[in-house]
């Protein structure tokens, strides 16, 4: 993802992503991690987040893949929480939240576990 195309997605957000997230996509193209984890490109991030109203029914968390099984991967956008999460796409509610990984990035180490 271009450094314009993460930069576009902030504006739309109306905030930065985290940190690691962020460094993360600028050499990320949408595609598989792991065995069953998709993370999203630039066009499907603000697609699937749009669709399922993340901003609605988790404020302060975007979506940035799903498990190819009905749960959405979710970050926080505060900064603080480095977390991985997943919740039912039919729940998307926070208190649904299941931790995947306390990091983001050893979840992406560990090549994306969501079992």
């Amino acid at each position: 993802m271009s450094v314009q195309d993460i930069d576009a997605v902030q504006r739309a957000l109306g905030c930065a992503l985290p940190a690691g997230y962020a460094a993360f996509l600028q050499d990320w193209e949408e595609g598989l991690c792991g065995a069953q984890v998709l993370l999203y490109g630039a066009d499907s991030l603000m697609e699937r987040n749009a669709t399922y109203e993340t901003s609605l029914s988790c404020p302060g968390y975007i979506a940035i893949g799903d498990d190819s099984g009905g749960r959405a991967v979710m970050l926080a956008l505060d900064g603080e929480d480095r977390a991985v999460y997943l919740v039912g796409h039919g729940s998307m509610q926070r208190d649904d939240f299941e931790l995947a990984a306390a990091d983001f990035a050893a979840w992406l180490a560990a090549d994306c576990p969501v079992d």
